[in-house]
């Protein structure tokens, strides 16, 4: 807060943000509604810091065992994304290496949350209403500030240590196993995780309700921070959850499509055939061709700007192309899906955002969850395929 090379780039209170017709703008974190509305807690006049923590398994050495730790780093949200973003400002602090218990010890996460807690227990006894720490600031002046843990930037494995959660299962949300990914609806997450849910059951014993759940049977230290919200601390990743998971998946279910179709051919040439141009990647090998391992950010962000380009003469739906109508109906379905995709990953990629970005946003995702069973017939069996059927249409009927 006092290091006067972020002077320019700190932000002690939120603001709101418009275009010229009038549509919120979000930017910054203190230009989003959660900022607002926590403002009203502290006292007037008070500063909020936004505690950012990051950490991730890191290999140290093959010399004693397999030594691994989890780095555990701390920045603020106050200082702008331009310049958190950058490793070589060094916004961020090491307050910890977590050292990694042997494979075979039980009680891993138990162990992870109480050294944590420790950790950050600074945090924990801070009353958000009652007295603030004092801190000196880049202008000068002592401001009052409270801290809040509003983020952890983690991959999966440390997401669902986090929440305390099974693995496999969603840390945000009660979304059961097994759903069928071809479902034609694209609900809210009404069934969000409750932490006060799960501390009755825990004070009653309920454990068959927390298993099917998928909640672990200890309290979670990150429960007792206040204002904070375990099963929201996950904030998007675009590179691993977006191009390296959604992404490189349809690229996979697509292959097999066009394969099917004996169309895989043709989308080659035309996949190669990218001329060199300005903002546009050219391949000179194709896509199937390709090691998955070279299959980063960068090349994957590439083929989304003219995956949609090269299918759409491929899958072609008009009626003098010699199709049956089965056919034709699902390469429809399956160009919607392409399509969208690659319009939620171009949306998203945007460092600014508006209330007619993030519509657009929700829209291209709801589309896409309406039209991805196009893909189901590739990679499925017959007895799932059949299962899955069935549970489409008891949705169908319920809706």
């Amino acid at each position: 807060m006092a290091h006067l090379p972020f002077q320019v780039h700190l932000d002690f209170e939120p603001v709101r943000l418009a275009d010229s017709e009038s549509r919120r703008i979000y930017s910054e974190m203190n230009t989003g509604g959660w900022r607002w509305d926590t403002q009203a807690e502290p006292p007037a006049g008070a500063t909020i810091v936004l505690v950012i923590c990051a950490s991730d398994k890191t290999h140290l050495s093959n010399v004693s065992g397999n030594q691994h730790v989890w780095p555990q780093n701390l920045t603020i949200g106050n200082i702008r994304n331009g310049i958190r973003r950058k490793p070589q400002t060094r916004e961020s602090i090491l307050v910890g290496l977590i050292p990694c218990p042997p494979k075979c010890t039980t009680n891993t996460d138990k162990a992870w949350h109480s050294i944590v807690g420790t950790v950050l227990s600074p945090l924990r006894n801070l009353d958000i209403t009652g007295p603030s720490l004092k801190w000196n600031c880049e202008d000068g002046f002592q401001s009052q500030c409270y801290l809040l843990l509003v983020a952890w930037v983690r991959d999966y494995p440390e997401q669902v240590m986090i929440a305390q959660v099974s693995f496999g299962s969603s840390p945000m949300c009660e979304i059961p196993e097994g759903a069928p990914m071809g479902h034609s609806t694209c609900r809210a997450l009404d069934n969000s995780r409750d932490r006060h849910v799960y501390s009755m059951l825990l004070d009653e014993t309920n454990i068959d309700v927390l298993h099917t759940l998928h909640v672990h049977l200890i309290r979670n230290q990150l429960w007792q921070f206040p204002l904070c919200n375990a099963y929201q601390l996950w904030q998007p990743d675009e590179l691993h959850q977006l191009l390296l998971g959604l992404v490189k998946d349809l690229l996979h279910w697509l292959l097999k499509y066009l394969k099917a179709r004996n169309v895989n051919n043709q989308f080659d040439n035309r996949f190669t055939l990218v001329p060199q141009y300005p903002g546009l990647q050219h391949f000179s090998n194709p896509l199937n061709s390709m090691k998955r391992g070279s299959w980063q950010g960068k090349e994957i962000r590439g083929m989304i700007r003219t995956l949609a380009v090269n299918c759409a003469p491929i899958l072609d739906c008009s009626k003098d192309n010699g199709k049956t109508p089965a056919e034709t109906a699902s390469d429809e379905t399956l160009m919607g899906a392409v399509r969208t995709l690659c319009e939620f990953s171009l949306l998203v990629s945007q460092q600014n955002h508006s209330d007619l970005s993030l519509t657009a946003i929700d829209d291209a995702l709801k589309q896409f969850y309406k039209k991805k069973g196009a893909f189901r017939e590739q990679n499925m069996s017959k007895s799932a395929k059949a299962k899955v059927d069935e549970q489409l249409a008891m949705e169908s009927h319920q809706l």
